[in-house]
C-alpha cells in the first residue's frame, strides 16, 4: 500500500505540485479513498481534477477523493 501511495502522490504532483495526499485508504478490494489537501482548500472541481488525473486506476478501483476537512493542519488560537 505504501508504493501505491507513493505512485499515487507523485502523478498529484504532475497535475499540481501542492496537491497532497493525506492519507490513502483502501476499504474494499475494489475501492480506493483519498483525501487530499490544498493550500486555497479543497473543492469539488479540484475532486474532480484529481479523479480525472488518476482515471487510469479506476480499471482496478473506484475512486473516492475528498479532503480531511477544514481544521486538518490548523493550529487553533488560544
Amino acid at each position: 500500500m505504501e508504493d501505491l501511495q507513493h505512485d499515487i502522490q507523485e502523478q498529484l504532483r504532475e497535475l499540481d505540485a501542492e496537491i497532497d495526499l493525506v492519507a490513502l485508504e483502501q476499504p474494499s478490494k475494489e475501492a480506493l479513498r483519498l483525501f487530499i489537501d490544498y493550500p486555497s482548500g479543497v473543492d469539488l472541481a479540484l475532486c474532480e481534477r484529481v479523479t480525472m488525473h488518476l482515471n487510469h486506476l479506476r480499471a482496478e478501483y473506484s475512486l473516492e477523493v475528498s479532503s480531511p476537512g477544514p481544521k486538518y493542519g490548523k493550529k487553533e488560537n488560544s
